[in-house]
């Protein structure tokens, strides 16, 4: 238990972990969908803090180009999963606002100030 403690002291966003199987509870007991929302977002929130870390880890084993790939890609996983969910429920608008939405706030970043 002490073990524990201490995990979860270095890494206090892991306890949000729980939020997965309670998604996946949600979704069985036809709870409402926001909740069902809140649930899934809290579960994803760790994992792409672990995604973040692992592609961390590899761009220090690998070229800066590939590591810059790495984090490109990895990076937008959640954006991912978000687009796929919304995608097979026919809400193509939120999609290609989504889209837009990451355009333009890539142009905002790569604009000189």
């Amino acid at each position: 238990m002490k073990n524990l403690k201490s995990f979860l002291a270095r890494h206090p966003l892991t306890i949000l972990l729980l939020a997965l199987p309670l998604t996946l509870l949600a979704g069985l007991l036809h709870w409402p969908p926001l909740w069902v929302f809140v649930c899934a977002a809290a579960g994803i929130i760790p994992l792409a803090a672990y995604i973040g870390e692992a592609t961390e880890a590899l761009a220090a084993h690998t070229s800066a180009r590939l590591g810059a790939l790495l984090n490109a890609t990895l990076g937008n996983a959640a954006e991912l999963i978000i687009t796929i969910v919304a995608v097979r429920a026919g809400l193509l608008e939120l999609v290609k606002a989504s889209i837009t939405g990451s355009i333009l706030g890539l142009a905002f970043f790569l604009l000189p100030a």
